[in-house]
């Protein structure tokens, strides 16, 4: 984890509970993380329109500060973790990779909440949004029909 500790000053962290230096170092790992992903996005296809080997420029900024990639040959913009579980979500990488651990454990929807300090019913949502990704890895949606006969 990256240490805040030349972040904070030692008066800063006197002040602070062990619970918030936990979150700022959480959300500076976080930003450095996300500055090192939006340098070096790669995309062989333009999720938007398809395209290979399409050119990218930048798209601006979200709401919630995530860069945002422009495909030149649509004008159409996207996130770069577009199409993950982080997409759309506002909890950071390392709870989603706390969360997926304490799922494969079999920990309650309460307890994981509460072990990643978010509410239940984020925790409920975060848990169908894995379990439906899971589905969708192993048992996609079937667009053709089988050339098998049944």
């Amino acid at each position: 984890m990256t240490n805040t500790t030349n972040v904070l000053t030692q008066d800063i962290q006197n002040k602070l509970y062990p619970y918030q230096i936990d979150k700022i170092n959480r959300q500076v790992k976080d930003y450095v993380h996300l500055n090192k992903k939006a340098k070096s996005f790669s995309f062989d296809v333009c999720p938007k329109c398809g395209a290979i080997h399409p050119s990218f420029g930048k798209g601006g900024y979200t709401k919630a500060g995530k860069p945002m990639i422009k495909c030149l040959e649509c004008g159409r913009r996207f996130v770069y973790d577009y199409g993950q579980l982080t997409y759309y979500s506002h909890q950071s990488q390392d709870k989603w990779d706390d969360f997926i651990i304490e799922t494969q454990k079999g920990e309650s929807v309460k307890k994981t909440a509460a072990s990643i300090h978010v509410h239940e019913t984020t925790a409920f949502r975060m848990r169908h949004k894995y379990l439906h990704s899971l589905e969708q890895l192993e048992l996609p949606i079937q667009t053709e029909k089988s050339d098998r006969i049944r």
